[in-house]
């Protein structure tokens, strides 16, 4: 039987985890988990702790740490993807591609050419949950939403900021991240629309660096993942 993830409460230290709310519904009811059943455990502290069941109740499942080791699906570095607010139907899958490539957070935000007027951030949550689960990591991704182009340039905080624009002229991810090491990276992705001019020039005069994807126009959705997997590649971790 595949040893399943899950997201616990408590101390490590004391050799007991817990697991409760939307987690224990999928342990007890989903997986059918009983006493005796072996698990993987993750706190967000980097670590992933091999447990065995001890107990399965109503309101709680009680775990026993059997021992620890250093999460490999953990990104090196921080990756931020800022990403102006798509359609509705495209929202789970960029948040999917985001968790799977290494982002450590992702801020929707609306522009000038946002379609959709709402955003459903409680099941965006719930999509990155279980993505983390899928792709191995112990630390979960966090969601937010913004009002407005400014207020999501205002979190841009990393040393290097990049936003791919289809008018950049010769930038490219390359030479966006030289020189930056493992330094944390905020990606600013548009909507189907993209960006106006305004907004571009007002990400560069902020120091984002604006660079080009290619000569054919991509959809958002691709976009990000492009971009995600380019800083990824740059910083050597889509190697063994």
């Amino acid at each position: 039987m595949e040893i399943k993830r899950f997201y616990a409460s408590g101390d490590p230290a004391s050799g007991k985890l817990y697991i409760e709310g939307e987690e224990l519904c999928h342990l007890s009811k989903v997986l059918r988990y009983k006493a005796g059943y072996k698990a993987v455990a993750c706190t967000g502290d980097g670590w992933d702790y091999m447990c065995t069941v001890e107990s399965v109740d109503r309101d709680i499942a009680v775990l026993k740490v059997d021992g620890k080791q250093p999460c490999e699906g953990d990104p090196e570095f921080e990756v931020t993807l800022f990403q102006s607010q798509p359609k509705s139907a495209k929202v789970d899958f960029i948040v999917q591609k985001a968790v799977e490539l290494g982002a450590g957070r992702i801020v929707f935000f609306t522009s000038r050419y946002s379609a959709e007027e709402k955003f459903n951030l409680r099941r965006a949550e719930k999509i990155a949950a279980e993505a983390c689960k899928q792709c191995g990591r112990s630390r979960l991704v966090t969601i937010d939403f913004v009002e407005g182009f400014e207020k999501a340039l205002d979190m841009c905080t990393a040393e290097r900021v990049v936003m791919p624009y289809e008018r950049a002229v010769g930038g490219n991810m390359h030479a966006a991240l030289s020189g930056s090491g493992n330094c944390a990276v905020d990606l600013i992705i548009g909507s189907e629309g993209g960006f106006s001019e305004e907004e571009a020039l007002l990400a560069k005069e902020r120091g984002a660096r604006l660079i080009s994807l290619g000569k054919r126009i991509l959809r958002c959705e691709t976009a990000a993942a492009v971009a995600l997997a380019l800083v990824q590649y740059e910083r050597g971790q889509l190697g063994a």
